[in-house]
């Protein structure tokens, strides 16, 4: 599972794109991008989508001129059962608007997880982002957004509980670069709010997941690489060893290639 448009939980960014050309020569209204990336886990929301197993992931974008976006989302996934793929199809909005002297930009959208193998676990989320960038200083963003679905979990956890699960993510992300170099951080703080109590070994509705992550841009090869720490405070005390090690503070390592 993944919240699609921070790319890979990993955050990365989509840094170049393609202009389609219209007949007379102009760019078109259409421009595409994406990248590709092989991260040594996959962390949703702080908890593992691989069993701790590295990850092969893709995310490509087509961006029309009015702020229309479409995008899909691809990583191999393990949650013990047959679903192996999760394609992530996206669609959605965004626009600058005017906050006094600051403009920052509006993005909202659904998106839906689609897991290759076990279409039980399917379902729709929708969300709304703020994004502010040079809020501090010269290119950083700050990004505060909010996400819902009706169905967490699909009908896998419908049928579980016996009826379907509602679910409020919050998170804020803040990025930035290091002084004049090709090196920056990124910090994020999420909140997850279930109207069951469906979270962790001692089952709560709620929970908090984090990451601090550190990147490094190599301009030459156009490859970000980035070590960040993903955790959760889901209680353990009945999960198996793997299990523990699923949600609780581990490093990530992640190579991106940008196109």
């Amino acid at each position: 599972m993944k919240n699609l448009h921070n790319l890979f939980i990993c955050l990365t960014t989509l840094s170049s794109s393609y202009a389609l050309a219209s007949d007379n020569g102009k760019p078109a209204d259409l421009s595409f991008s994406g990248n590709v990336s092989l991260a040594s886990e996959y962390r949703w929301r702080g908890q593992t989508q691989t069993k701790n197993d590295p990850a092969l992931q893709g995310n490509f974008l087509l961006n029309h001129a009015s702020g229309v976006y479409f995008s899909i989302f691809a990583s191999n996934v393990d949650f013990g059962d047959e679903a192996h793929l999760e394609l992530d199809p996206q669609i959605g909005y965004t626009a600058p608007i005017a906050l006094g002297s600051i403009h920052p930009a509006v993005d909202l959208g659904m998106l839906r997880y689609n897991y290759i193998g076990n279409s039980d676990l399917n379902y729709n989320e929708y969300y709304f982002k703020m994004i502010f960038n040079a809020l501090l200083h010269q290119n950083d963003s700050f990004t505060p957004s909010i996400s819902y679905t009706y169905n967490y979990g699909g009908k896998a956890a419908s049928d579980s509980i016996g009826k379907d699960i509602s679910n409020w993510y919050f998170n804020v992300l803040y990025a930035t670069p290091i002084a004049q170099t090709n090196f920056g951080t990124n910090v994020s703080l999420g909140y997850s709010k279930a109207n069951q109590d469906i979270y962790g070994s001692e089952a709560k509705d709620h929970f908090f997941d984090w990451k601090i992550g550190a990147t490094y841009r190599y301009n030459p090869m156009g490859i970000n690489a980035e070590l960040a720490a993903f955790g959760s405070n889901l209680k353990t005390k009945d999960f198996t060893s793997q299990n523990k090690k699923g949600v609780k503070t581990e490093a990530v390592f992640t190579l991106t290639k940008s196109f």
